[in-house]
């Protein structure tokens, strides 16, 4: 999962600053409902909505989940066309090239798959794979002339693939750190790329040399978006700054810090002159870079914005977070400054009238599982009903690792309190099932109690 680490610094300076913004009206505490509508919901994922991404040309849009699957959508009517299935752990990361020929997507299980869009339209495809990385992939970028692909890793590297042939043919080191944004430069001879660091670097990808390091943040950039016609550098950051500097002087040109939320998604619209941000506590903030000023300001999501693109024709916003939904804004629909109820009673995250047990079951599983007898559906794993007594892997439909189908294990309420003591690294080693570990031991008997009854 596309998860950020922050630290958070309470400084004079910083609260200070905070405080300004306040007064000056960029951070505003008042909440304006005037004509509002809540937010159309996409229903598709069987799990979180990672990234997003679109092609104008093409008129599709992406969407990448923590279920391991990516869905094509038509993007002006948001409606599914057809489910991408090749990945072994959360994808993170769906990118079009320019032209709207190919998608490439990313993820936990560190490749990049790359889609030929026409291809897609028959039965019989299969994408390209590119597989070097050693950790999640969190950030690609296509060249202009799609020859090349970008990739961002948490493995500290940023690799550049060449799409024909799918071979690697540079892998770059230098971060300190996960490698959270590649940014190819127009001519496709150079690259940028953000980390964990808190650098934005320059990079000659020929030779495979840092040629200048841009901005020592001190903080990680999580996200980065270039544009050298424009003059333009935009970035956010782990400890909630969102800016905007000029490339060739680092002129800053717009700074709003918001903190201890991490910012967590960034598109750019040039055609538009606007920038969409997104941070870990649900907030999207739509920015003019005309004249620098802050258009809408909301709380979108109940937790982070993992991804938020925006329709410049329906002037509407789409963002991806910890609900299996894909949330459309109508921009039109409200004044700025509008702030969503906060509700914890997610599917996954429930407090309400739950035992123990069924809360263990919500927190823990059912972001991959449901309870259905029948349904495969499209959660991350398979469905638990009938788990008791049945053989690791054995469920027919559901498209298990190879490690799994061939494992013995018969789960039982001994094997599962041993999957949930030791870890799945050690009980199915090998497996797609995410590390998942209940300490105590009343914790996880509850949980088998509550699976023995609901999975009958």
């Amino acid at each position: 999962m596309k998860v950020f680490f922050y630290e958070v610094i309470k400084t004079c300076k910083r609260t200070i600053f905070q405080t300004l913004l306040i007064i000056t009206g960029f951070i505003s505490l008042s909440i304006t409902t005037t004509g509002f509508s809540m937010p159309i919901r996409y229903e598709g994922h069987g799990g979180p909505v990672m990234g997003l991404d679109t092609s104008i040309q093409k008129n599709l849009m992406a969407s990448a989940s923590f279920d391991y699957s990516v869905l094509l959508w038509e993007f002006n009517e948001i409606k599914e066309i057809k489910q991408l299935i090749g990945h072994d752990a959360a994808v993170n990361v769906a990118k079009f090239s320019q032209s709207g020929k190919l998608l490439a997507t990313g993820g936990d299980d560190a490749q990049i798959l790359i889609w030929d869009i026409e291809n897609l339209k028959t039965n019989n495809f299969s994408p390209i794979v590119l597989s070097s990385h050693t950790a999640k992939i969190v950030d690609i970028d296509f060249s202009r002339d799609e020859k090349e692909i970008a990739s961002a890793g948490w493995d500290h590297t940023i690799k550049i693939w060449d799409i024909e042939t799918g071979q690697l043919k540079k892998s770059i080191i230098g971060h300190e750190g996960p490698v959270n944004a590649v940014n190819f430069t127009a001519d496709g001879k150079k690259l940028f790329s953000a980390g964990y660091d808190g650098t934005i670097r320059l990079w000659d990808i020929i030779d495979g040399f840092e040629i200048r390091t841009l901005i020592d943040n001190g903080w990680g950039v999580n996200v980065l978006k270039m544009h050298e016609d424009k003059d333009l550098m935009i970035y956010g950051t782990i400890d909630g700054l969102m800016k905007v500097q000029t490339l060739q002087t680092g002129e800053v040109l717009f700074e709003l810090w918001e903190e201890g939320s991490p910012v967590s998604a960034l598109n750019y619209y040039p055609e538009y002159d606007l920038a969409v941000f997104g941070t870990m506590k649900g907030r999207v903030l739509i920015l003019n870079l005309k004249t620098m000023k802050v258009e809408k300001d909301f709380l979108s999501v109940d937790g982070p914005v993992w991804d938020v693109v925006y329709n410049g024709v329906k002037e509407t916003v789409l963002v991806g977070g910890l609900d299996d939904t894909i949330a459309e804004w109508k921009l039109n629909s409200f004044h700025s400054n509008y702030f969503l109820p906060k509700n914890d009673n997610r599917r996954f995250h429930q407090k309400d009238a739950l035992s123990n047990g069924a809360l263990q079951f919500a927190r823990k599983c059912s972001i991959c599982h449901t309870l259905n007898s029948e349904d495969i559906g499209r959660r991350a794993g398979p469905p638990l009903y009938g788990v008791f007594g049945r053989r690791a892997g054995s469920l027919l439909g559901y498209p298990y690792s190879k490690a799994l189908i061939d494992s013995e294990i018969i789960w039982s309420e001994e094997t599962i309190s041993r999957l949930f003591k030791e870890g799945p690294e050690i009980v199915t080693p090998g497996t797609k099932m995410p590390i998942q570990k209940i300490k105590k031991d009343k914790d996880r008997l509850d949980l088998i109690f509550f699976l023995k009854d609901a999975t009958q």
